[in-house]
């Protein structure tokens, strides 16, 4: 039987509060049932996204903010009941700088397998700090080819046995992504945004 796991992929921004974790969340199938326990099958796996995330020469090469992965088995999630991570690997720990641009910009990488119906789609909202110096009004092609780059990576990820997929909590169904696509555009994750540290309140003269 298969093993569907959900990875969070944390860059700690600022500061190491949790407020402060920019994230994103790629699923993937292990087509064996891994131990539910955890072990070295998942120690492996995380570890080789930790590469991609914060590996020299991975998808990104930030030495500046903490990177965790954690990796969580989709099947033990259940409303109200507590679901541990198998598998924690850590780079760069206690390290938090800021992000060099505006936090809340991020490029989607859009993607689905199957017939592309809505049970079969998913989004990463990537960081766009992490992969870009500045923001122009639309992102340059080499942002964009950037951020296109990840995907070859994730569906690359574990050998044969490991698919990059889609989940869909409502169906329970896994769909192996087939086609990728980023467009032009940025997006705004407001979460990711800096708390406001001062306000001033005026009174009107009328």
């Amino acid at each position: 039987m298969p093993t569907h796991i959900r990875a969070h992929v944390q860059w700690q921004v600022g500061s190491m509060l949790p407020r402060d974790i920019h994230q994103i969340t790629p699923c993937f199938r292990h087509q064996q049932e891994l131990d539910p326990l955890g072990g070295v099958d998942w120690d492996n796996l995380a570890t080789d996204l930790l590469t991609i995330f914060a590996g020299a020469g991975g998808w990104v090469n930030k030495t500046g903010n903490q990177c965790t992965v954690k990796l969580y088995r989709i099947q033990d999630a259940v409303a109200g009941q507590p679901n541990r991570p198998k598998s924690v690997k850590i780079a760069a720990a206690g390290m938090s700088n800021e992000a060099s641009i505006f936090r809340e910009a991020a490029l989607c990488l859009s993607f689905y397998g199957g017939n592309n119906f809505p049970d079969e789609r998913g989004r990463l909202f990537l960081p766009a700090w992490v992969f870009s110096a500045a923001l122009a009004a639309r992102p340059t092609n080499t942002d964009i080819t950037k951020a296109k780059s990840l995907a070859p990576l994730l569906s690359g990820l574990g050998g044969v046995n490991v698919d990059w997929i889609t989940w869909s909590p409502t169906k329970k169904k896994a769909t192996r992504v087939e086609k990728y696509f980023v467009d032009d555009e940025w997006d705004v994750q407001r979460r990711r945004g800096l708390q406001y540290t001062a306000r001033v309140i005026e009174s009107t003269s009328g």
